[in-house]
């Protein structure tokens, strides 16, 4: 048998008994800390609340304007004008045949082609030239035949003048049919030489050295005049370069400007000629370049390019000042007061964000810029310290040098 179990280690201890006082302690310690969060939210609003009371009793808003103000300085620029033209021969020679009425042979000469001064460019058809020269030959043989005998009546009429077998009336028109006669040979033999030359030789001949640039000529075709070759007198180019109205006055005899090709290629040309007139429509005038003789440039070719004129230091703005209406420029200045008035300005060159100020504005003078787009004359505004304005954006850079030819430099 088991021996029994004691009472008291089979009996438990009430739950009730052992667990009150822990569960007051804990109810206790939660309403304790209940009453510190509401205390403290309660003190943290009413500190807020109350410092936020006395700042907005006390501060008064400003109504003026936030502007960023500039101060004109004086910057500098290197001055570029743009410059854009056909490129052609300095001596452009059209070369005819020297004789019409024939038909060519054969073509001797190419576009692309060198020639010397002299050289065979197309052999002619010489049967209807060489006929028209037997007949200024026998031309001339009559009229010599003619002078001859003319001037042999003459000589016998002197010869008897004193017997007064002829009157002096007669003598005097034998003397005058002599002269005729002599008159008549004289152009028989012109009209020779002239048939002469215009044969050439039956061949056409290039009158300079230089490249052939344009070929009319064709094999079988008869000529009348017409231009057959065309050369480069030296194979020298030039570019007629479009050049602004109010940009003309700033170039020099001997000026160098840079112009590009279609590829990229860059070549030198030096000015040798200024424009002599302006254009009433476009307000553009021609000035002369002219180029080096070994350039992949062909007559023809349009380039374009800039010409570079010594650096200036000129008072400027940022671009972000200056506000245009109706074509005209103009700032908003800024006076000791901080109240602004408009001004027109006249602008130059463009670089780096900023913009040349070439009348309008002094050196030192405070002009309004970010914001000025929403000023008003006689605005009061609130001054902000000017930043760095940034660079242009490549298009924006782009779009300044193709405006030159509306009459600027950039």
């Amino acid at each position: 048998m088991n021996a029994p179990v004691p009472p008291f280690v089979l009996r438990d201890v009430e739950p009730e008994q052992e667990t009150a006082p822990e569960q007051r302690r804990r109810n206790w310690r939660v309403v304790f800390l209940t009453m510190a969060a509401v205390l403290a939210v309660a003190i943290a609003l009413f500190i807020f609340t109350r410092l936020g009371g006395v700042e907005g009793e006390g501060a008064t808003p400003d109504p003026r304007q936030a502007v960023t103000v500039i101060t004109v300085g004086a910057r500098q620029f290197t001055p570029e004008i743009a410059l854009s033209g056909e490129a052609r021969p300095v001596r452009d020679i059209h070369v005819v045949a020297p004789a019409s009425g024939v038909r060519i042979l054969e073509l001797l000469a190419d576009e692309g082609q060198m020639v010397r001064q002299g050289q065979a460019l197309a052999r002619l058809d010489t049967a209807v030239a060489a006929a028209q020269i037997r007949s200024a030959q026998a031309a001339v043989a009559e009229a010599r035949s003619a002078a001859v005998r003319a001037r042999d009546e003459y000589q016998r009429a002197e010869s008897i003048r004193d017997s007064g077998a002829l009157s002096a009336e007669q003598i005097g028109q034998r003397r005058a049919a002599a002269d005729a006669a002599d008159a008549r040979l004289a152009a028989a033999e012109a009209a020779l030489a002239e048939a002469n030359a215009r044969l050439a030789g039956g061949y056409v001949r290039a009158p300079v050295a230089g490249l052939v640039i344009d070929r009319q000529a064709q094999l079988g075709a008869p000529v009348d005049g017409q231009t057959l070759f065309r050369i480069a007198g030296g194979n020298e180019l030039e570019v007629a370069a479009q050049v602004a109205e109010a940009d003309i006055l700033a170039l020099e005899i001997g000026q160098t400007a840079t112009f590009r090709l279609v590829d990229g290629t860059q070549v030198e040309g030096r000015l040798r000629r200024l424009a002599s007139s302006i254009d009433p429509r476009t307000r553009t005038g021609e000035a002369l370049f002219s180029l080096p003789r070994d350039t992949p440039v062909r007559a023809g070719m349009y380039l374009r390019g800039e010409a570079v004129l010594p650096q200036r230091r000129t008072p400027a703005v940022p671009q972000t000042a200056v506000l245009f209406q109706d074509g005209d420029a103009y700032v908003y200045v800024v006076d000791q007061q901080n109240r602004v008035s408009r001004r027109l300005v006249q602008l130059g060159m463009r670089a780096d964000g900023w913009v040349e100020i070439r009348s309008g504005l002094a050196l030192g003078a405070r002009v309004a810029g970010a914001g000025a787009a929403f000023l008003q004359d006689g605005d009061a505004i609130r001054p902000v310290v000017a930043e760095t304005p940034p660079r242009p954006a490549p298009a924006a850079a782009e779009a300044e040098k193709t405006a030159a030819l509306r009459g600027r430099t950039k």
